[in-house]
């Protein structure tokens, strides 16, 4: 298969061609993948009303917060928006549960039955777009 992992019906499937042409530390990068794969099992995806990018970054931010980000992932305020996904909307979401411990966790249990950008406001008093710009700010990248 081609990537790197992908997760369905709760099977997590790794990819033999990418495992045999890793060059780096093997143990900490199949350990990241399986972080990040394990989070689709368990995570809510708002019955299908979320956008990738947020599945994928809640997926990150997990690996993230394991320790077991890559050294290629972007760096904090890099990327063009918050729901971009992967390692930019795990960095997005690191900064917005540094706002309220547990966010990304009460987040995901919101999105148990569905899903909306108010969630934001709900849990942190401010839009999504207004998190991004004070993010984008935090690290000298303005949005």
């Amino acid at each position: 298969m081609d990537g790197v992992a992908y997760t369905s019906n709760n099977e997590i499937h790794l990819s033999a061609r990418y495992v045999n042409s890793y060059g780096g530390d093997l143990r900490k990068e199949i350990t990241g993948v399986l972080y990040h794969e394990m989070t689709h099992v368990w995570q809510w995806n708002g019955n299908g009303q979320a956008n990738g990018g947020l599945i994928e970054g809640i997926a990150d931010y997990v690996r993230l917060k394991a320790n077991y980000a890559p050294s290629h992932w972007v760096k904090p305020g890099q990327g063009n928006k918050w729901d971009q996904g992967y390692d930019v909307t795990a960095r997005f979401l690191d900064y917005c549960d540094s706002l309220r411990s547990g966010f990304v966790a009460e987040l995901n249990k919101l999105m148990r039955n569905g899903y909306s950008d108010q969630f934001f406001v709900q849990l942190l008093g401010k839009t999504v777009n207004q998190l991004w710009t004070e993010y984008k700010a935090k690290y000298g990248n303005i949005a």
